[in-house]
């Protein structure tokens, strides 16, 4: 294995068990639980452009996005599809049709769309096939002169679609909206990572930093909530990138003051990061399950902050074993920081 980068492996583990957190039934009021939800998932699609290599040919790049994204989008829609038929039994006390059955067949076939048709199976996992789409976007923009060009370009008209796709909602969910609302995330960190940048240490400036941007994204947020509920449909979406691109950099140089603090634990997490986003939506479930039933209720929890918090701990610890497994077999071609 090639030395890793400490700092990206502090902002990959710190990342996967804050989606982990997000995905905890909390009350939709809570302020920072949305802030959360809005930014934390920017940070791979940072990451993924950061580390995005040109292995010289078609052939070389088609092979690792399928041992390192495809495989794995399989391989975790397949180990979701018998709790999904369990799930459904237990629900509904009896075993699903055919039409039933297929829904989330499909919905994973369709990058974990919804519709009348089709269900999601494995919601976590439209994280792939949208990283998958921009690496293939950039591997063809290569291919010509003008590939920041076109880049700029799309990024630019990205931010349309997203704003009227909030307005008319006429996209696919999940994996589509995915790709157009983080597209200029991934992009910023290929540029980075082509260009070498971000790679000089100074704690003292890392730590101011830190503190700053994530101080000013949350009061963007605030502003972002603001013309939410105020009807202020295009500054909302504008607002958007600001609070994600300034929280982004926020953690980035928080990373960096944690790069001199080496655990085997964050490097391991960051290594499975795919086994927890594989994993978790259906650990979380049967936890909500067992959870509601323990304290006698029909209804999914709805977990305070720090409750949700001991159970991301929890969930974590659960997962690691499995990490440790995968990796020392190497079954789960998992994200390397040089890949994914």
């Amino acid at each position: 294995m090639k030395e890793r980068i400490n700092w990206i492996d502090w902002g990959k583990a710190l990342a996967v068990c804050c989606v982990v957190f997000c995905h905890m039934p909390q009350s939709q009021e809570w302020f920072y639980y949305r802030f959360l939800q809005t930014t934390i998932i920017t940070i791979f699609f940072f990451f993924s452009g950061y580390l995005k290599k040109d292995r010289g040919s078609t052939h070389e790049n088609w092979r690792k996005y399928w041992h390192a994204l495809i495989i794995p989008y399989l391989i975790y829609n397949v180990i979701a599809y018998p709790y999904w038929l369990i799930k459904y039994f237990m629900l509904n006390g009896e075993a699903p049709d055919c039409f039933s059955a297929l829904r989330p067949v499909l919905g994973a076939l369709f990058f974990e769309h919804e519709n009348i048709f089709c269900e999601s199976l494995n919601g976590p996992l439209w994280y792939l096939p949208a990283i998958l789409a921009m690496h293939v976007l950039i591997d063809l923009c290569r291919k010509t002169r003008y590939q920041h060009h076109i880049m700029v370009t799309l990024c630019a008209a990205s931010y349309f679609v997203y704003a009227a796709n909030k307005q008319y909602a006429f996209l696919p969910n999940l994996t589509f909206i995915g790709i157009i609302s983080r597209l200029p995330f991934y992009y910023i960190g290929y540029v980075m990572g082509v260009n070498k940048s971000f790679l000089s240490l100074n704690k003292k400036q890392s730590a101011v930093l830190c503190i700053l941007f994530i101080t000013i994204s949350i009061l963007f947020f605030q502003w972002h909530m603001q013309t939410f509920y105020s009807g202020e449909h295009m500054l909302h979406i504008a607002l958007f990138y600001p609070v994600n691109i300034l929280f982004l950099f926020g953690i980035l140089y928080g990373c960096k003051v944690l790069n001199g603090v080496k655990s085997p634990i964050i490097t391991n997490l960051s290594i499975g990061t795919l086994v927890v986003i594989g994993l978790h939506a259906p650990t979380i479930s049967v936890i909500n399950y067992v959870i509601s039933h323990l304290f006698i209720t029909n209804a999914t929890p709805n977990y305070h902050w720090y409750t949700a918090l001991l159970c991301t701990l929890f969930i974590c610890t659960l997962l690691y074993p499995i990490i440790l497994w995968a990796k020392k077999r190497a079954l789960c071609l998992i994200g390397k920081t040089t890949t994914i």
